[in-house]
């Protein structure tokens, strides 16, 4: 399944920016925008994020290059390099913050996993014995491959093209940042005097939704997730260790567009689970 959406997900997204990029009655051009920007979004960041936990090369190369198609190739080092090595300490870019406001925690999530992941490649080719920019550091391809991308949108379609393409990208990563920002928020692990605690169920939030569960391949049973990276989304389960969110994920997501409501729906039960205001990271209210 995820192979099959993968393969169709480059002639759909340039199908998508072309569209875009031709204009058209501006209700049908928002309408359109906003769908195909929930679609990859939704549906082909999930695709993408499981074939880069996938077994075989060419399985994660796929996932790779739907990333690098949507402007965000550093993803697939910084989603296991850093994410799943940090989540829930101050370390993980993607942990949103006790009392953060979601546009915030984008900025500071973009940002962080780039970095965090670049230092990770430099590292890697360090402890290989090159240097950290080495031409084998897959971080060329994920600028490199954007670049084209959007080099490849200009020659078709001019700079109507790049600006459809670019906005299609922003939308779609600012899905996958939101969904970090519900399935993750306010969870801390606790510092046991050398060491956070290992991951545990409790360290992500989860939903049950059939619905949900079935466009996001399975995406809010975090925590099983995170327990078993590799695992399949067709096995991942919801344990009776994990936090439950308290609607489905896209009535949450709506939630958190609007800080003050978010606060009152999620902040009584980030306390309630102790994980927030007794830890040694920093809570941060925008």
């Amino acid at each position: 399944m995820t192979v099959g959406l993968a393969l169709v997900h480059f002639p759909l997204l340039a199908l998508a920016v072309w569209t875009l990029a031709n204009g058209g009655p501006i209700l049908n051009w928002i309408a359109y925008f906003t769908a195909a920007g929930l679609y990859f979004g939704q549906i082909m960041n999930s695709c993408a994020h499981e074939l880069i936990h996938a077994g075989g090369r060419d399985r994660r190369a796929l996932g790779r290059w739907i990333y690098v198609t949507l402007l965000f190739g550093h993803q697939t080092t910084a989603h296991p390099g850093v994410h799943h090595i940090h989540v829930a300490t101050p370390e993980d870019p993607n942990t949103a913050r006790y009392g953060e406001a979601w546009w915030v925690f984008c900025f500071r999530a973009w940002h962080g996993s780039f970095w965090k992941g670049l230092a990770v490649e430099k590292r890697r080719q360090r402890q290989a014995g090159r240097r950290g920019w080495d031409r084998r550091n897959p971080y060329w391809v994920y600028l490199g491959g954007g670049w084209m991308a959007m080099v490849l949108a200009w020659l078709m379609l001019g700079w109507t093209g790049i600006a459809a393409y670019v906005a299609l990208c922003l939308l779609a990563q600012s899905q996958l940042l939101i969904t970090d920002y519900v399935l993750h928020y306010g969870m801390r692990r606790a510092w046991m005097g050398e060491r956070y605690e290992p991951v545990g169920p409790k360290h992500s939030w989860n939903a049950p939704h059939v619905v949900t569960n079935l466009l996001t391949l399975h995406a809010p049973r975090h925590s099983d997730h995170h327990a078993h990276p590799t695992r399949g989304f067709e096995a991942l389960q919801i344990g009776e260790e994990a936090p439950l969110l308290p609607y489905s994920l896209p009535v949450m997501v709506t939630f958190a567009l609007w800080p003050w409501w978010w606060r009152r729906v999620m902040n009584p039960r980030v306390d309630a689970l102790s994980q927030a205001r007794d830890t040694p990271m920093d809570s941060a209210v925008a």
